[in-house]
């Protein structure tokens, strides 16, 4: 993988790495019955259909969902999920369709869930994929879901080797309930890809009278805004609105002072060997907490070896280790600037594994 994921990741429009678009393409050249759903799900309507969800974050299903989920139809989420564990980070798990390539640490473990749930996908560390039953009222509804979303990724589909593709569609055809499934539907609602027709469109919004049409305006709140400003004019007259402000004193901030201290100390002792030493501790564990190696609040002392911090990296990232090597060694550095480009060059290997909305700011 050469990208980081996007705000679209997981959508099958996307042909990155991290899109679904090839594992949308095999269903259909397996002859499932294959759409993409792109309307507001008040619109899901039948039975035996199945709507797959593929995000880095979703929240729990909606009214609209479960009750679509109650009438005979699967909710199916791929997203992160279940807690690190010392699983190998790179796991090949071998079915009946052949090697599935799982590329992460988290496990959900059986105690993490309700009772109504059954094992599809797990090995000795805990659950990759299972089947919950929920009850919704009086009827029951039912999820599959992964522990993490890139299961049927793109990067997958090019290694003809691993059948990741071809497990997940095993799955589907053998959901309880669904021995025909009349369609699969790709979520694209929740990627922004979004298509309104007349039918979306509430007719009860319409206006019945003109108090109505203000209501819904930006007028009305304006209108009152400015009746307080009046109100408030008209009481104070040519009061003052209170004493003078005094000059505030600007406030010196003690740990401020203390880190430009201490950082003056250091470099008046040519101790930037000690300093890039502290910093390359903290790049570990930025790394390791990152890359799902460690919970973020793990003990700094136990971390992975620089080995694996650089295997698991390249595999998540797709780039080459060697900047990552030479940010981890233990080199001289003589001059200031030389530490400056440390920094710079440890914020790029960071930079990939940074959740899309903190790029985007």
């Amino acid at each position: 993988m050469t990208l980081a994921p996007s705000a679209k990741a997981g959508s099958s429009f996307d042909n990155s790495p991290w899109g679904s678009r090839q594992f949308y393409e095999y269903l259909k050249q397996q002859g499932f019955k294959v759409e993409r759903w792109q309307r507001d799900y008040p619109n899901l309507s039948g039975q035996g259909h199945v709507l797959l969800q593929i995000s880095g974050r979703l929240r729990d299903p909606s009214a609209d969902l479960a009750q679509w989920m109650a009438d005979g139809n699967t909710l199916v989420r791929f997203y992160w999920h279940g807690e690190p564990t010392a699983a190998p980070f790179s796991y090949r798990l071998q079915t009946s369709q052949g090697s599935v390539l799982v590329e992460t640490r988290r496990r959900l473990q059986p105690r993490d869930i309700a009772p109504r749930y059954r094992p599809l996908l797990s090995d000795d560390y805990g659950l990759i994929a299972y089947l919950q039953t929920t009850l919704i009222g009086e009827r029951t509804g039912q999820q599959l879901q992964s522990v993490y979303p890139w299961l049927v990724a793109n990067a997958y589909g090019s290694h003809t080797q691993l059948a990741n593709f071809a497990t997940v569609a095993a799955l589907l055809q053998g959901l309880p309930s669904t021995t025909t499934i009349t369609t699969i539907y790709f979520d694209e609602w929740l990627h922004g890809y979004r298509q309104r027709t007349p039918e979306d469109v509430d007719t009860g919004l319409q206006p019945r009278s003109v108090l109505d049409y203000l209501s819904r305006t930006q007028w009305l709140g304006i209108s009152l805004q400015l009746g307080v400003i009046l109100i408030f004019l008209l009481w104070q007259q040519s009061q003052r609105f209170g004493p003078p402000l005094q000059e505030q004193v600007a406030t010196l901030s003690n740990s401020a002072t203390y880190i430009a201290a201490l950082a003056g100390v250091l470099q008046r002792a040519q101790q930037r060997g000690f300093v890039r030493q502290q910093l390359q501790g903290q790049l570990r564990h930025n790394l390791a907490a990152r890359l799902g190696l460690i919970a973020d609040r793990s003990n700094p002392h136990h971390l992975p070896e620089d080995s694996e911090l650089m295997q698991a990296w390249q595999s998540v990232t797709g780039q080459t280790p060697a900047l990552l090597h030479t940010l981890l060694e233990d080199t001289a550095m003589p001059e200031d600037r030389q530490l400056l480009e440390w920094l710079k060059d440890a914020a790029t290997v960071l930079q990939p594994l940074e959740p899309p909305e903190t790029r985007e700011r």
